[in-house]
C-alpha cells in the first residue's frame, strides 16, 4: 500500500507531499537514485540496511526516524519483510525552515533523527504508530511539522526563484547567466544554495537534467539514447553516458534494459523511476 498526501498551506511551500508505505517491497535489494531534495522517514517496521556504492557492509541500520540528505550518487538499500513507515518529501529548498542548520552538512548522509531533533524524535515515531489510521497519522505528521516550522531564512526566495528556473529549463541553464538574471553574483548565488540546498547550483542543475532524461525514457518502447541525450541538452554523448554512470552505476543502455525487464516483472513498480532492483 502506497499513500500520499500534499499538506496545507504555509507546509506546501516546503513540501511535495506525506507519503506512507505498507507491504512488501517487489524487490528486497533496491539501487536508490538521488534527487535535488532530502527525505524525511518515520520507520514503524522492522530495520533495514544501507550501502554506500561498491560496499558490502551497510554504513548504517534505519531502525527508528532519520533524515536523508542530497546524495551525489545512488545508495543501495536491503529492504526488510515487513516495510512500514511514514516520509516526507521535502523540495529542493524546503528543508532548512525545519532544521536550521546548513543543509550541506546533510550532503550524502543519513542521519538519525534523534541526533537532530533529540527525544521529539522518538515521541512523534511513537505517536504515528499509534496513528488509528493513515489519514490520521498523515494529520498528525502535519501538525507536528508544523510547529517546527522557524520563519523563513534569509536569501530563500532568491533559491527558490533560482531552483524554478532551473526546473523550467530542465537544468540546461548555465548558472552564470542566471546569477545574471538575479543580480547577484555567481559566488553568492552558489553559497546561498549550499546552505539552503545543501548542493551548489550547478549540481542542482545536473539532477534535473538528469530527471528529465529518465522521464524521456518510455520502458515500453525501445529508447533512441542519442535523442534523449540531445533533447535533455547534454554537451554530447559522453558527457550524457558519465552522468548515467555517476547517478545510477550504470551505463544508458544497461539503465534501459533493467527498466525494460522491471517493466515486464512489475509494470507498477516501473512507475517508480528512482528505485532500481538489485540481482
Amino acid at each position: 500500500m502506497y499513500a500520499s498526501y500534499i499538506p496545507s498551506p504555509p507546509l506546501n511551500t516546503y513540501i511535495d507531499d506525506l507519503y506512507y508505505l505498507d507491504g512488501p517491497a517487489a524487490y528486497p535489494h533496491q539501487k536508490v537514485l538521488p534527487v535535488a531534495s532530502s527525505n524525511l522517514m518515520f520507520n514503524l517496521g522492522d530495520p533495514f540496511d544501507v550501502y554506500e556504492p561498491h560496499q558490502t557492509d551497510p554504513f548504517i541500520t534505519c531502525s527508528h526516524s532519520w533524515w536523508v540528505g542530497i546524495w551525489s550518487t545512488y545508495h543501495c538499500v536491503d529492504w526488510p519483510p515487513k516495510v512500514q513507515f511514514f516520509g516526507v518529501h521535502f523540495k529542493p529548498c524546503g528543508t532548512y525552515p525545519f532544521l536550521q542548520i546548513p543543509l550541506s552538512e546533510l550532503s550524502s548522509q543519513v542521519v538519525p533523527l534523534d541526533a537532530i531533533w533529540g527525544q521529539q524524535a522518538s515521541e512523534i515515531r511513537e505517536r504515528l504508530h499509534d496513528a488509528i489510521s493513515v489519514q490520521a497519522g498523515f494529520a498528525l505528521l502535519e501538525e507536528l511539522l508544523l510547529a517546527r516550522l522557524s520563519e523563513v531564512p534569509h536569501g530563500l526566495d532568491v533559491v527558490q526563484y533560482a531552483i524554478t528556473e532551473i526546473s523550467h529549463h530542465h537544468g540546461a541553464l548555465p548558472i552564470r547567466a542566471l546569477s545574471d538574471q538575479i543580480g547577484i553574483s555567481q559566488n553568492h548565488l552558489g553559497a546561498q544554495f549550499k546552505r539552503l540546498v545543501g548542493i551548489p547550483p550547478k549540481e542542482v542543475a545536473r539532477f534535473y537534467r538528469f530527471s528529465h532524461a529518465l522521464h524521456l525514457i518510455n520502458s515500453t518502447q525501445t529508447a533512441d539514447l542519442t535523442q534523449i541525450a540531445h533533447q535533455s541538452q547534454f554537451y554530447d554523448q559522453s558527457h550524457f553516458n558519465k552522468d548515467f554512470v555517476a547517478f545510477t552505476g550504470y551505463s544508458p543502455s544497461e539503465y534501459v534494459q533493467l527498466r525494460q525487464r522491471v517493466e515486464t516483472e512489475n509494470p507498477e513498480h516501473a512507475r517508480v523511476l528512482r528505485n532500481l532492483p538489485i540481482d
